[in-house]
Formats: C-alpha cells, sequence, structure tokens
C-alpha cells in the first residue's frame, strides 16, 4: 500500500498542510487551511480507497505533530479532527476527481461539487473538534476562530453551543476552500505523476 511514489505524496501533501497552515495561524486568521495536504492526498490516491484513507490521515497527522511541536502545541489534540477530514476526503471528495480533472473545464460542476464537499468537511469539521475545544481548552486555542468563540459568549450562549456555532460559521467557508484549493492543485498535477501513485499490478500466474 505504501509504495515510494505514494510516500512522496504523503511528504509534499505534509509540507503543505505545515506551511500553509502555520502561516494562517501565526496572522490570526479566523480560518485554518492546514488540511489542504489532506484533502489533496485522498484525491491523488483515489479510487484505491483504504489506500486514499490512510495516506490522507497520516499526511494529515504529520502535518498536526510537526506544527504542534513548532509553533501551535494545541493542534495535536485534534487528531480525531484530521481522521475524519480524510474518512470525508476519500469517501466523498475524491468521487469527485473526473470533474476537478476534465477537459474542457465544465465550472458549474466544478464549482457545485467544491461548494458541496467543502461545506459538509466543514460541518464534519466543527462537530468534531467542537467538544475538544470546550473540554480540553475552555475555547481558546490560539487560532482567529477564539475570537468567532468569544463573540458567541457574548451573546449569551453557553461554551459548548459557542465552540459549535462558531465551527458550523467559519469551518464550511474554511473547509470550502481548501477543497478548491485541493481540486485545482489536483487538477494540475501531472497525469503521470498520479499514474505512478496507483496501486501495483498483479500478474497473474498462468
Amino acid at each position: 500500500m505504501f509504495t515510494t511514489p505514494r510516500l512522496v505524496a504523503i511528504a509534499l501533501c505534509a509540507a503543505l498542510n505545515f506551511a500553509i497552515g502555520n502561516i494562517v495561524y501565526l496572522i490570526k486568521l479566523p480560518i485554518y487551511l492546514d488540511s489542504i495536504g489532506t484533502i489533496l492526498c485522498a484525491l491523488l490516491i483515489f479510487p484505491d480507497r483504504f489506500a486514499a484513507i490512510a495516506c490522507a490521515f497520516i499526511a494529515g497527522f504529520i502535518g498536526v505533530i510537526l506544527s504542534g511541536l513548532v509553533i501551535n502545541p494545541f493542534l495535536p489534540w485534534f487528531t480525531l479532527t484530521v481522521l475524519a477530514i480524510a474518512l470525508v476526503s476519500a469517501l466523498l471528495t475524491a468521487r469527485a476527481t473526473e470533474t476537478f480533472r476534465a477537459r474542457p473545464l465544465s465550472v458549474p460542476a466544478f464549482a457545485g461539487k467544491v461548494i458541496l464537499y467543502g461545506v459538509i468537511t466543514g460541518i464534519v469539521s466543527a462537530i468534531v473538534s467542537a467538544p475538544v475545544v470546550v473540554y480540553l481548552f475552555g475555547g481558546v486555542t490560539g487560532s482567529g476562530t477564539a475570537f468567532v468563540v468569544a463573540f458567541f459568549l457574548k451573546t449569551g450562549q453557553q461554551l459548548l453551543n459557542s465552540a459549535l456555532l462558531s465551527g458550523l460559521a467559519t469551518d464550511p467557508i474554511d473547509k470550502t476552500l481548501q477543497v478548491l484549493l485541493a481540486a485545482l492543485l489536483y487538477r494540475a498535477t501531472p497525469r503521470e505523476f498520479i499514474a505512478m501513485l496507483a496501486p501495483p499490478v498483479r500478474s497473474s500466474a498462468t
């Protein structure tokens, strides 16, 4: 399952998560952009779904561990969110691979699937992340979304509701942007490299 090209893809996607996610974290935007590589990895390895889930999760996990060691100690606690994003990406988003690479590009179909899968990914991510934000960090994780949590608290919401509403308000936008960027990167990936990521063909004995 973990062929050399797939290991290269995992490393590149983890580096993408690490680089962009940390830049966004440092400038305190109310989004994350730290799972582009996770989504891209699932797209690259689809239709081998099990491998796509495993490789996407590993890419995301490496990214959060590195970020946790270097700059954002909160991230490793969101490993379940990384797994949720990998699952949604491999089982749902990756179904749009033909649309994402279609030539010529059908803009309505491309945009529709980006928005659909981005919103689904965002909702799942928000639901999985909210308990971690509340029970481990009291609603404050150091990211820009902490300001959104504070806003909902000011409106009289309970902490769990504030964290969930914050996630539902920001995650669908964030994940739609991430699906869009991952789809564009996937579209730009040479077909020769994607072919290298396919499972090896087993020759049948005659």
